[in-house]
């Protein structure tokens, strides 16, 4: 049915290969036990702080708006190494980052912003996170509750375990500026989803296959008018060995109901499973962001998660963060 309905954009952009057989590298699918903080937390040196120091006194002297800039434009080798250093975890090792940390009581909102902008294109190109082609998103608690057109990450709601942007053209990377925490609430968790897979390889090959089998997603209103409200993916995709995850548990149960269907027994089992497995003791990391750090993922391999938030009456100590999406193949828009 769902290669059937003109209501569901249907992807064929990769290619399913078996890997029942063997088992994904330790490193990849990891737990909370393989893991020390070192391991994703990196302090940010002293020498690329200077050469950010440089970069914002130059831009006092000289605005230009965040947008237009580039790494080039500014002599940033230590922050280059450093970013390099980012990137190789991301791709061959636990899959995030935390970069702690920016001096918040030096540099306003904007002028932090700015520096995220310039360290994040060193590790690749900026892409639009909304439809009408928004690059730096801000989230924070807009007083909303999620529905088919809400996004959760503008509400203080629990968010639960999920990779963004699951229904279109996911970025591999994305990143998380924190500029102000909440009062109370908040806390971060991050998880390997190959761990996940594997987990459920031993445990539930059955239901693991079923990720393997297309899901109708809610598209959440992101796409031009006129075109499929949903989409079909996989959770789970393999391709030259390397297994590339999806997930959000929230947005199939909706886009089933959008198309006038009903998900199947077997794929809720599937997804309630992955869901129960990641959230088993052991398996996560947890920690709390504090403003100035900076929090990259691998968005294929790593779900994050969040707890329900309090915020401060003051508008400007209630909690706010900037996501960026970071992707060099495909188009600079949304629709990738």
């Amino acid at each position: 049915m769902i290669h059937d309905d003109p209501r569901i954009e249907v992807s064929r952009r990769w290619v399913v290969s078996d890997v029942f057989d063997r088992g994904l590298p330790p490193h990849l699918a990891w737990q909370h036990d393989n893991v020390s903080e070192p391991d994703w937390k990196l302090p940010i040196p002293s020498e690329c702080l200077a050469e950010i120091d440089a970069a914002v006194q130059t831009l006092r002297a000289h605005p230009v708006p965040t947008l237009v800039l580039t790494p080039a434009e500014f002599a940033m080798p230590a922050c280059r190494h450093l970013m390099g250093r980012v990137k190789a975890v991301l791709d061959d090792g636990v899959g995030f980052v935390v970069l702690d940390r920016l001096p918040v009581d030096r540099y306003d909102k904007a002028e932090l912003t700015t520096i995220y902008w310039l360290l994040s294109q060193m590790i690749a190109r900026p892409v639009a996170q909304a439809f009408q082609g928004t690059l730096l998103y801000d989230v924070h608690d807009t007083g909303q509750k999620t529905s088919t057109r809400v996004r959760a990450d503008l509400t203080n709601e629990d968010l639960s375990w999920h990779t963004d942007y699951g229904f279109n053209h996911p970025p591999p990377y994305i990143g998380l500026l924190v500029l102000r925490t909440a009062r109370s609430g908040g806390e971060s968790s991050t998880a390997s989803l190959l761990a996940g897979h594997e987990t459920l390889r031993q445990r539930a090959p059955a239901l693991l296959r079923r990720l393997y089998q297309p899901y109708v997603w809610n598209r959440q209103g992101e796409h031009p008018d006129g075109d499929p409200i949903c989409s079909s993916n996989p959770v789970f995709s393999a391709t030259t060995g390397t297994v590339r995850s999806r997930f959000n548990r929230s947005l199939q149960p909706v886009g089933y109901r959008l198309v006038d269907q009903e998900i199947d027994a077997a794929g809720m089992a599937a997804l309630n499973a992955l869901h129960e497995v990641m959230s088993e003791p052991g398996k996560a990391i947890d920690f709390v962001l504090a403003p100035g750090q900076i929090q990259f993922l691998n968005n294929t391999r790593v779900a994050h998660r969040r707890t329900a938030y309090e915020d401060y009456d003051e508008p400007d100590r209630r909690r706010h963060l900037v996501r960026i999406f970071l992707r060099d193949e495909g188009r600079r828009s949304y629709m990738g």
